[in-house]
């Protein structure tokens, strides 16, 4: 057997997983909404164990080695509010001579609230295999969140039955530029006055200012969504 990249194993694993995630989730959802309400977050536990399976089939096919299931120890959930919290296990792929390839990442954002996605599930790859290089490389957001790939939106908030404003976030990397002085020595108001109003014009407030340690300065801006 061909080895193939970690890159193409996922991928071919994820054309599997898109379909099998939603038809757990679309003939089992009231079974999981009773299972959350008395066990909270074991029902997502539960829903991944059932539509990973079709997953390591596939894997086990194609000669490569992982190990099944849902393991909480292999998988980390530090990021996004309550209502949309996003957890990413992995799993080790092994070639048939036993040596690892890579990791596929599952990635799930999901509520704490009451049983529901915000977002489809995804797979990735990466190259790292040990524990701690995988939480070190999952711990970098560029990692987790790519423009690159698709996006699936499930519900919104109105469908979810919170009530709350919305907000619209965007940074500016370019801040620092404003505070540095010119070429006499001074630092002139009217440059930092003119990109502050270019973002007010458009509805952006300035909510905070961070100074990196690498001195660059990031500004965060915000406005109703």
């Amino acid at each position: 057997m061909t080895e193939m990249t970690i890159e193409a194993i996922v991928r071919k694993a994820s054309k599997i997983m898109d379909s099998s995630w939603r038809t757990e989730y679309e003939e089992r959802r009231e079974e999981l909404e009773r299972m959350f309400a008395e066990y909270g977050d074991r029902a997502y536990g539960a829903w991944i164990q059932r539509f990973m399976v079709p997953v390591f089939a596939h894997l086990a096919e194609e000669g490569y080695q992982a190990k099944a299931g849902f393991n909480r120890s292999d998988s980390v959930e530090n990021w996004g509010p309550p209502e949309e919290r996003e957890r990413c296990a992995w799993y080790v792929i092994k070639g048939s001579d036993g040596e690892p390839v890579g990791s596929m990442i599952l990635q799930v954002y999901h509520s704490h609230r009451s049983f529901r996605l915000p977002r489809a599930p995804r797979l990735f790859a990466l190259p790292e295999t040990d524990k701690e290089a995988i939480v070190a490389a999952l711990s970098r957001a560029g990692t987790r969140v790519r423009w690159d790939r698709k996006e699936e939106r499930l519900t919104e908030l109105e469908e979810s039955g919170i009530e709350a404003p919305r907000w619209e976030y965007a940074t500016d990397v370019s801040l620092g530029d404003c505070l540095r002085p010119e070429d006499d020595a001074q630092l002139h108001s009217w440059s930092l006055d003119e990109m502050l109003s270019h973002w007010g014009r458009y509805g952006w407030e300035l909510v905070n200012v961070v100074a990196r340690a690498d001195g660059r300065t990031i500004a965060f801006f915000k406005r109703p969504a």
